[in-house]
């Protein structure tokens, strides 16, 4: 008997603590001051985007779209998100090379982006240039964390390889010749499998003339590497 009615007493008990937990929101409602953006990047690892003005040999101006995701509710206004730019470790320099153009997290999105607009200044020409990003806490938004804060824009005015690139093994060789033989220099990631093959059909076939033509000098990459198409 008393085995009994110490057991209802306990489950009496237990009972009581569960209601009690069901009354406190913090443990069943998501904290809305806990929400954080962070960026979204493109693959694991891979923290930058390269913008070659070479790719664009007749554009001034550009806007990049940085990825960001919001972890958290979204609402049903425009939220500012809280950017800064890591001087220390940016080579670029903000109002010339670069502006920050909008940086909100629009209603009922969960995902959105940074815009930033890039300058082809004569700085570029020469060099490399490299705007670092943090996305801050401010009164919308919680800090994001360390693995999802930081992002790099890297302006070049040279060659490099281009979102979707479809020729196998990179190289700024290979680049210009395709450029040079399709006219072509971006916008790959937009081709049906029906393009690829029948430019890739094109390019082996103009590198087999090309190899015909100088025979004892193949098209070779920077690292002396033969190139194909294949």
């Amino acid at each position: 008997m008393k085995i009994k009615t110490l057991y209802i007493l306990l489950l009496a008990c237990l009972t009581s603590v569960m209601l009690n937990s069901c009354d406190q929101n913090d443990y069943l409602q998501y904290d809305e001051n806990q929400a954080y953006v962070g960026f979204a990047y493109p693959s694991y690892g891979n923290d930058s985007i390269v913008y070659s003005f070479a790719l664009h040999p007749n554009v001034e101006e550009d806007i990049v779209k940085v990825p960001m995701r919001l972890f958290g509710y979204a609402a049903t206004q425009d939220r500012e998100v809280g950017v800064e730019v890591i001087e220390s470790e940016s080579t670029a320099k903000e109002g010339v090379d670069f502006v920050i153009e909008q940086k909100l997290m629009e209603a009922n999105a969960y995902k959105d982006s940074l815009i930033v607009k890039i300058k082809k200044s004569a700085e570029v020409e020469n060099k490399d240039l490299v705007v670092k990003l943090r996305l801050c806490g401010n009164d919308q938004f919680a800090a994001a964390p360390i693995d999802a804060e930081s992002f790099r824009i890297i302006l070049t005015s040279k060659l490099a390889e281009p979102t979707g690139w479809p020729f196998g093994d990179y190289s700024v060789i290979k680049h210009k010749f395709v450029i040079q033989t399709i006219g072509i220099a971006t916008g790959y990631e937009k081709w049906s499998t029906s393009d690829r093959i029948r430019y890739q059909g094109i390019l082996t076939q103009a590198l087999y003339e090309y190899n015909k033509a100088h025979p004892n000098d193949p098209l070779k990459d920077e690292d002396g590497m033969l190139i194909t198409f294949a």
